[in-house]
């Protein structure tokens, strides 16, 4: 299981404290995190400047900074980064930011996640049967509570 991947109760010592928020440190890698998490993904430039940022403050001692040093190492150490490592790396800022802050990220991100697996979806004559069926059994869960909610008689 990869750093990332760790369950909420084990990355409480990871996640900024209410007394790191309270530095200016802390403050400054929330404000950061908040802005990489703001649209649910992690474009190149976000990475590059949460890169530099953390290069700046290599001698701060903090759980949160050298759990995301540990990661971006690691997803940099082949010199190429494939859309899985960019997650990891979401992922690990996910970790970090305290626990209403993690709620929107993770939020933002199943909203990308979903809206990438609808872009996947297949497009020929057998996505659209899909599709279709999708559509219908919604459209008869819809009635069929329309129906218990306007009970006539």
């Amino acid at each position: 299981m990869a750093d990332t991947d760790l369950p909420t109760y084990l990355t409480r010592g990871i996640t900024l404290s209410k007394a790191q928020l309270r530095t200016s440190l802390g403050s400054g890698l929330l404000s950061l995190c908040r802005s990489v998490t703001a649209d649910g993904r992690l474009a190149p430039e976000e990475l590059t400047a949460l890169r530099q940022w953390l290069d700046h403050a290599e001698a701060a001692d903090m759980p949160a900074l050298s759990h995301l040093r540990r990661v971006i190492e690691r997803v940099l150490a082949d010199g190429r980064i494939t859309p899985e490592e960019y997650q990891d790396v979401y992922r690990a800022v996910e970790s970090v930011l305290p626990f209403e802050d993690r709620q929107h990220a993770v939020a933002a991100r199943l909203q990308v996640e979903a809206a990438a697996e609808i872009g996947r979806a297949p497009t020929g004559t057998g996505g659209r049967v899909v599709w279709i069926a999708i559509a219908l059994a919604l459209a008869g869960a819809v009635t069929a509570w329309l129906a218990g909610w306007l009970r006539l008689g």
